[in-house]
């Protein structure tokens, strides 16, 4: 097994792996995988690697691809869910400059935000998520 090339198809792999994590897309982690099929190839000639890193990058997106954007749709479908939820607010907590609202939402506690001004008790409906928070409209 040739070392050079060896770390040729890894460092191949790593700058596909890398490019996925800036850009997102499900496009070159296809490639990423190839490149790491190809590895334990390594001793065979420089066409043959090639053409099985194309083979394989291939069939990874073929297989894969739909599969997996398909299972991150469904998480979405669950986010709409949660933002046409009525919630209660149970606490208010000044954080900095920002109010922080607390509720509860299938049974788990949240943070939230509002531009509008709320009060405990009152009843808002989730408009959306920002990272780890839900945002209120009355």
């Amino acid at each position: 097994m040739d070392i050079d090339v060896t770390w040729l198809w890894f460092g191949i792999g790593i700058f596909f792996l890398l490019i996925e994590l800036i850009n997102y897309g499900f496009i070159s982690i296809w490639f990423a995988l190839g490149a790491f099929c190809t590895i334990p190839f390594s001793n065979f000639s420089l066409k043959t690697q090639f053409c099985i890193f194309t083979i394989m990058s291939l069939l990874f997106l073929i297989l894969l691809r739909d599969f997996v954007v398909n299972r991150l749709k469904s998480n979405e479908k669950s986010v709409d869910r949660i933002s046409k939820a009525k919630v209660k607010i149970e606490n208010i907590e000044q954080r900095g400059s920002e109010e922080i609202y607390t509720v509860k939402l299938d049974g788990k506690y949240w943070d939230a935000i509002s531009d509008e001004n709320l009060h405990i008790d009152d009843i808002a409906y989730v408009h959306g998520i920002v990272g780890n928070k839900l945002i209120l409209k009355k």
